[in-house]
Order: structure tokens, then C-alpha cells, then sequence
């Protein structure tokens, strides 16, 4: 009688804990999920141009000339080892990356749609 109540009683712990380690399991999944739902909330999504890849001096240059001929579109520079980006802000719709790639073009043959 004894070992049949220590087996039941063994038996009780690790049912016991086995739920407890998928509770804990089950709530950081649903922490990171929704962790994941902020952060595309906030993402920048859409197109974006880049309009030069290369050192800081050359990006530099490349962004006030940009200013001065298209004002009306907004660019950043963004540093990713080992390189310098220029690149515009972010579009909605490829459509209008592509509308405005093609008014650009001529000053930056090298300039894509990202």
C-alpha cells in the first residue's frame, strides 16, 4: 500500500509539473507573438530608393546635390558596415518607388527600387 501511494504521489508531481512547463511555455509564446504584432505596427513598410552605396563622403555629397535637385523627396543616410546608404524614405506602393525612380533616373542611373 505504501509504495502504490509513493508511485501515485510521484506520478502526481510530474503531471503536475509538466503542466506548469507548458502554462510557462504557452505564455512566452503568446508574449512574443505579441511582441511580433508591435513591432509591424510600428515597421516602416513599403519601397524605398537607394540612391547611392559607398563611403560617408561621397554619401554626403550625393545627399546635398539630391536635396538641391529633388527637395520635395525626403532622404537618409544609414550606415551599414562597412558601407554608406542614401536612400529615400519609405513608400507605400511600388508604383510610386517606380514613379519616382523614373524622375530621378537621369541624375542617378544607378538608383533601385529596395
Amino acid at each position: 500500500m505504501k509504495t502504490k501511494l509513493s508511485i501515485l504521489t510521484t506520478i502526481l508531481i510530474f503531471c503536475s509539473v509538466s503542466i506548469f512547463a507548458q502554462t510557462s511555455t504557452d505564455n512566452s509564446l503568446k508574449t512574443l507573438i505579441d511582441k511580433k504584432r508591435e513591432y509591424s505596427k510600428v515597421a516602416k513598410k513599403g519601397f524605398c530608393i537607394q540612391l547611392y552605396n559607398g563611403n560617408e563622403k561621397s554619401a554626403i555629397d550625393r545627399m546635398q546635390k539630391f536635396s538641391e535637385l529633388f527637395p520635395e523627396i525626403e532622404i537618409k543616410r544609414i550606415y551599414k558596415v562597412p558601407e554608406w546608404k542614401v536612400q529615400t524614405t519609405s513608400f507605400k506602393t511600388r508604383i510610386e518607388a517606380d514613379r519616382i525612380l523614373n524622375k530621378i533616373k537621369e541624375e542617378y542611373p544607378g538608383a533601385r527600387v529596395l
